[in-house]
C-alpha cells in the first residue's frame, strides 16, 4: 500500500504538469486556427490597408530591423551558438539548440515543399507562372506559408520549451517578425497565419522527439 500511494503521489504532480502543457497546447492551437479562417477571411481588407505603406518609410525599417529576427541565417547562428556554449557549459543549452535546430530545418523543408505544391502569388504579384520552372524557383509564387513566419515560430515554441521564461519573448518576436511580412507587402495574412501553425506543429512534435528520446536513454541507462 504504501509503494502505490508513494508511487501515485509522485506521478501526481507530473501528471498535472503534462494536463496544463497539453492545455495550453490546446489554446494555442485554437487560437492559431481561429485566427487562420478569420486570416482567410480579411485576406484582402488587411492587404488593402497597407498597400500604402509599400516603399514607405516605415516599410524601409521594418526590412531593416524586425525582417532580421526572421532570416533563417541569423536563427542558425543563434542556435550553433546556443550549441557551442551548451557543450562547455550546460547541457540544457546543448539540448535546446540541437532540437531547435532540427525544429527549424524539418519546418523549413515543410514549407518550401508546401510554397511550391501551393504555388500561392504573392499580394502584388500580376503575372502567371511561365510553367514548372517559375513555380519551383520564383519566389513570387512562394507565398504560402509564409518561410519566415515558420521557421521563426519553429525556433521560439523549441527554445520555450526548454527555457519557458523565455517563451512570451520568444513569441512576441516570432509574432513581430509574421506581423513585418504583411506590412511590408511580403505575405498575405493567411500565409504567416498558416506560418506559425506549422512552425509550433513541428515544434512540438520536436519536443515529443526528444522527450521519447530522453526516456529511452534514461531506461537503458538503468
Amino acid at each position: 500500500m504504501s509503494g502505490d500511494s508513494s508511487k501515485s503521489s509522485s506521478a501526481g504532480p507530473c501528471g498535472r504538469a503534462h494536463g496544463i502543457a497539453f492545455g495550453r497546447s490546446l489554446l494555442l492551437w485554437a487560437a492559431l486556427a481561429v485566427a487562420l479562417v478569420v486570416a482567410f477571411v480579411l485576406d484582402g481588407l488587411v492587404m488593402g490597408a497597407v498597400a500604402p505603406l509599400q516603399g514607405s518609410s516605415l516599410a524601409d525599417f521594418l526590412k531593416n530591423t524586425v525582417r532580421w529576427l526572421g532570416i533563417g541565417y541569423l536563427q542558425v547562428a543563434v542556435l550553433l551558438v546556443l550549441i557551442a556554449a551548451g557543450a562547455l557549459l550546460r547541457p540544457r543549452a546543448l539540448e535546446a539548440g540541437v532540437w531547435g535546430l532540427l525544429s527549424f530545418a524539418t519546418a523549413g523543408v515543410v514549407a518550401t515543399v508546401l510554397k511550391v505544391l501551393v504555388h500561392r502569388p504573392r499580394p502584388w504579384t500580376e503575372a502567371s507562372p511561365a510553367g514548372w520552372s517559375d513555380l519551383l524557383h520564383n519566389s513570387d509564387f512562394h507565398s504560402f506559408p509564409s518561410g519566415e513566419s515558420t521557421t521563426t515560430f519553429a525556433v521560439a515554441v523549441a527554445l520555450g520549451s526548454w527555457y519557458p521564461g523565455w517563451r512570451v519573448p520568444l513569441l512576441l518576436v516570432a509574432s513581430a517578425v509574421a506581423a513585418a511580412r504583411v506590412l511590408v507587402g511580403s505575405h498575405h495574412p493567411s500565409d504567416v497565419v498558416a506560418g506559425a501553425l506549422l512552425g509550433v506543429a513541428v515544434a512540438q512534435l520536436v519536443r515529443r522527439l526528444a522527450d521519447r528520446t530522453r526516456e529511452r536513454g534514461s531506461a537503458a541507462g538503468t
